[in-house]
């Protein structure tokens, strides 16, 4: 059996690890945005015209789209969050009960 010590540098660790990876994720996904700002095409403003742009409709069906996109994967982290805290629910219940069966004796 583990001692509390253990539990919490391991708990300690994990936070660490977890915090590493955001991070990581953080710099890809700041470097990727760099990325595609820099890839944007110059603009000829000599050749501009209401063809070069989308219309009224295709903007509105693109925000649309991408809002129902942001939407599903919210939800779906959402549902995960519930998951996770109805598990974490469940051992922390276990925990407790186990806690105190041993202070009884």
């Amino acid at each position: 059996m583990s001692t509390y010590t253990e539990f919490f540098e391991r708990a300690q660790t994990e936070f660490l690890s977890g915090l590493k990876q955001a991070q990581e994720l953080n710099l890809k996904t700041l470097a990727a945005a760099t990325e595609l700002l820099s890839a944007t095409p110059a603009l000829d403003v000599t050749k501009v015209s209401p063809s070069t742009f989308p219309g009224p409709t295709e903007l509105v069906e693109r925000t649309f789209a991408f809002t129902s996109e942001l939407l599903e994967t919210r939800k779906a982290y959402a549902i995960k969050l519930a998951e996770f805290a109805t598990e974490a629910q469940k051992q922390f219940v276990d925990t407790a009960k186990r806690v105190a069966e041993a202070a009884k004796n």
